[in-house]
């Protein structure tokens, strides 16, 4: 049930479809696969460094606070920080 809400409350604040390897900068608080990614760059926090070539499967979910993505393949919704 909580993960529900979170999609809720995420939705509140509206979400960016990403699907290409153009460099996209924002604030974002949760990122869901739509389908199988692999990120070139993923910035944010806490701590999150190099993701690049792990393959990320559909309906994964990354929540931290991030604020740049480019995507090597794949498609994600990025949805945005309140």
């Amino acid at each position: 049930m909580l993960s529900h809400k979170t999609v809720i409350n995420n939705n509140l604040n509206g979400g960016q479809v990403i699907n290409n390897t153009t460099p996209v900068t924002g604030n974002w608080t949760e990122i869901r696969v739509i389908t199988a990614t692999v990120f070139t760059t993923l910035t944010g926090s806490p701590g999150i460094t190099n993701v690049g070539s792990t393959s990320f499967p559909v309906g994964a979910v990354l929540n931290g606070r991030f604020t740049a993505i480019t995507l090597a393949s794949g498609s994600v919704v990025a949805y945005h920080a309140p």
